[in-house]
């Protein structure tokens, strides 16, 4: 079994690819409008070899992210949380220490997605 692709619903779709393209590297591939008021956009990461889909329906309620978060391997955290913060990225917790080392931030993309970034 292999994952394809990860799928986020998005109450603003354009919003979702901007931050997606700009802020964190995805090249956008390709829209299409599943049904009239349904919107898929599809975007890859072209470095870690991943994909992401933004799902917007005009019809669908809120949004709930659940428990799903995404997560980033990074060269030097400090340098992520500044350029993040430049962005204007909502981070949750700051730059801590996990076991092994390995130092986390948590910040959160337009839908409330959860983004783990890893510096190992």
């Amino acid at each position: 079994m292999k994952m394809k692709s990860v799928v986020i619903r998005t109450t603003d779709i354009q919003k979702s690819i901007a931050f997606y393209e700009k802020v964190l590297g995805f090249s956008f591939d390709s829209m299409i409008s599943a049904a009239p008021g349904k919107q898929i956009a599809f975007l890859s990461d072209k470095n870690g070899g991943g994909s992401i889909e933004l799902l917007y329906n005009e019809r669908g309620k809120s949004i709930s992210c659940g428990s799903i978060s995404l997560t980033f391997s990074v060269d030097q955290i400090g340098e992520t949380e500044k350029y993040l913060a430049a962005n204007g990225v909502r981070i949750i917790s700051p730059p801590r220490t996990i076991k092994d080392g390995k130092k986390i931030l948590t910040a959160v993309d337009p839908n409330g997605v959860e983004l783990d970034f890893i510096e190992e």
